[in-house]
């Protein structure tokens, strides 16, 4: 078993946020050269400015849900580098989406942002074709 990923609110550099398996596939034409996924303080700021409360929340999961995403989606008017990829985490469960900029002409994967989903949100995203599941 790899070691844990312990992400910090108040780090002033570059964290490893995650890492996503090779054996999932991305959407598009994504390759995703990279596939450890960072987080910068600027996304851990983003991330407390837009949803204060649940930043420690985020931050416990944003690895679980990178390595074993339950959902793997594209936005799809968004851009075609990001991916949103959601699990349900924590007893009683809670849905979580991690939204992540694969840079694959740089070699880097960056956290854009990070947030609860409410089952009626995930609904709305999976019946639009943003999130089906992936192949398992």
């Amino acid at each position: 078993m790899g070691r844990t990923i312990e992400l910090r609110p108040d780090s002033p550099v570059a964290q490893v946020a995650g890492v996503v398996p090779r054996s999932i596939m991305l959407p598009g034409n994504l390759t995703g050269q990279v596939r450890t996924v960072r987080i910068s303080p600027e996304g851990v700021a983003h991330i407390r400015r837009r949803r204060r409360q649940w930043l420690p929340f985020c931050l416990a999961h944003i690895p679980e849900v990178l390595s074993a995403p339950d959902y793997i989606g594209q936005r799809p008017r968004g851009d075609h580098r990001r991916v949103e990829f959601v699990r349900l985490v924590r007893r009683p469960g809670r849905w979580l989406l991690v939204s992540v900029k694969f840079l694959d002409e740089k070699r880097e994967a960056w956290v854009n942002s990070a947030y609860p989903l409410a089952d009626a949100h995930l609904t709305r995203k999976r019946c639009g074709g943003k999130v089906p599941p992936p192949p398992r």
